[in-house]
C-alpha cells in the first residue's frame, strides 16, 4: 500500500463527535474505566484530490464489489466512521457520489450472511436487489442482504448510516431477510423513533463501552421492527433491560423540553412495557425521577453557559420542561447544593 494511503488512513476528521484517532482494539478510557469499542476513521482529507477517489475506492469501500465514481470530473471527498462489534458492525459516512456494483463473484461464500440497514441522512440515491428496487430520499430506512448480488449507488453527495448483522439476528428481530431484500421504507411519522434513535447511536457509540453499545444497537433493532411489524410470525426477542434504558434515556434527551413528557408517553413511544420500564428504573428512584434529573442537568448546564447569561432563570427552567419554578428550585438544590441563581455571576 502506498504511503499516501497509509497517511489517509491514519488521519481523521470526525463524524458527529466520534474521536479523531486510530483503530485500537482494547483501548482503556482514560482512568480505569470501561475499554471502549473499536472503531475507526478513515477519510480523504490528507489524500491529493487527483488520488482520492483510487484511495477511497481501495480501503473503505474495497470489500462491496466494483465502485465507480459517479462524476469522475468533479472532486472527490469522504470520510467514514466505524465501529463493530463481533455482531453487528455501523459506519457513518459523508462522501461525494458513488457507484457500487456487488456481483456474485463478490459474495464470500465463507462469510456469515449479514443484513444491511440503511438510514439515508442526505443526498438521493437508489439500490436494486432481487426484483426490487427504489429511489432512496433523505429519511429513506433501507435493505440489503450481502449473500447475493445488488446495484446501488447515489446521484449526489450523501450522508447515511448503515448498521449491519447477522441473518439470524435481524430476522429475530425484524422479520424475514429475504422479503425485505431491494426495499426500502420511506419516510414517515411512524419511523421518527427509530431514526432519531440509530442517529443518536451514531453520534456517540464510539465513546460507549462494548456493552453501552450493545444495549444500544438492540434498542434499535427493537425500534426498527416496531416500524416493520407483522413481517414475521414468529416472536421477537425480548429487551435486555440495558437496552430498555438506553432507549428510554435517549428518548428522555429527545423530549425532555415537553412538559408532558412521562411514563406512559415512553412506554407507548417506544414499545416497552410499562412493568419493564418501571423495572429498569427502581434502583435509580425510579423514570419519572430520571426524566426530572435530565431537565435539572440541562437546566444547569444552560445556567453556566455565558451565551444564555441574559436569560431570566425562570425561562431556561420552562424551557428545560418545567411547570412549576418553586418545585424546580427545590429539585435544583436537592440535586446540586445550591440554588439556580448561584451559577449567575
Amino acid at each position: 500500500m502506498s504511503r499516501a494511503l497509509v497517511a489517509g488512513m491514519e488521519s481523521g476528521s470526525t463524524i458527529e463527535g466520534a474521536p479523531n484517532r486510530r483503530s485500537q482494539a482494547g483501548r482503556c478510557a482514560v482512568g480505569s474505566g470501561p475499554t471502549l469499542v473499536p472503531s475507526l476513521i478513515e477519510t480523504t482529507r490528507h489524500i491529493e484530490p487527483k488520488r482520492a477517489f483510487e484511495f477511497w475506492r481501495c480501503t473503505a469501500l474495497a470489500p462491496f464489489g466494483d465502485i465507480g465514481q459517479r462524476h469522475p470530473r468533479e472532486r472527490f471527498s469522504a470520510k467514514r466512521l466505524s465501529v463493530a462489534s463481533a455482531d453487528w458492525s455501523l459506519t457513518h459516512t459523508v462522501s461525494s457520489p458513488v457507484e457500487v456494483e456487488f456481483r456474485s463473484r463478490h459474495v464470500d461464500r465463507n462469510a456469515a450472511a449479514m443484513v444491511v440497514i440503511g438510514l439515508a441522512v442526505d443526498g438521493l440515491g437508489y439500490q436494486e436487489q432481487d426484483g426490487r428496487g427504489a429511489q432512496i430520499n433523505a429519511g429513506d430506512i433501507n435493505f440489503l442482504s450481502l449473500n447475493r448480488p445488488f446495484v446501488a449507488g447515489t446521484l449526489s453527495a450523501y450522508e447515511e448510516i448503515r448498521l449491519a448483522v447477522p441473518r439470524a439476528t435481524f430476522e429475530a428481530w425484524i422479520g424475514r431477510a429475504d422479503a425485505f431484500a431491494g426495499r426500502s421504507l420511506t419516510r414517515d411519522p411512524a419511523g421518527a423513533e427509530f431514526r432519531a434513535c440509530l442517529r443518536s447511536v451514531a453520534g456517540s457509540i464510539a465513546w460507549m463501552s462494548a456493552d453501552e453499545a450493545q444495549a444500544a444497537v438492540e434498542g434499535a433493532l427493537h425500534l426498527l421492527g416496531r416500524l416493520a411489524g407483522g413481517a414475521t410470525e414468529e416472536p421477537r426477542r425480548e429487551l435486555s433491560q440495558a437496552a430498555v434504558g438506553s432507549l428510554a434515556r435517549a428518548h428522555i434527551a429527545r423530549r425532555m423540553r415537553d412538559p408532558n413528557l412521562g411514563p406512559g408517553e415512553i412506554h407507548a413511544a417506544l414499545g416497552i412495557s410499562r412493568s419493564s420500564l418501571y423495572r429498569t428504573f427502581a434502583e435509580s428512584g425510579g423514570i419519572a425521577t430520571a426524566i426530572r434529573d435530565a431537565r435539572l442537568d440541562l437546566a444547569r448546564r444552560r445556567l453556566a453557559a455565558p451565551q444564555d447569561s441574559k436569560l431570566k432563570i425562570a425561562t431556561i427552567a420552562y424551557a428545560c420542561g418545567f411547570t412549576d419554578i418553586p418545585t424546580f428550585n427545590r429539585g435544583f438544590r436537592r440535586r446540586f447544593g445550591l440554588s439556580p441563581g448561584d451559577l449567575r455571576p
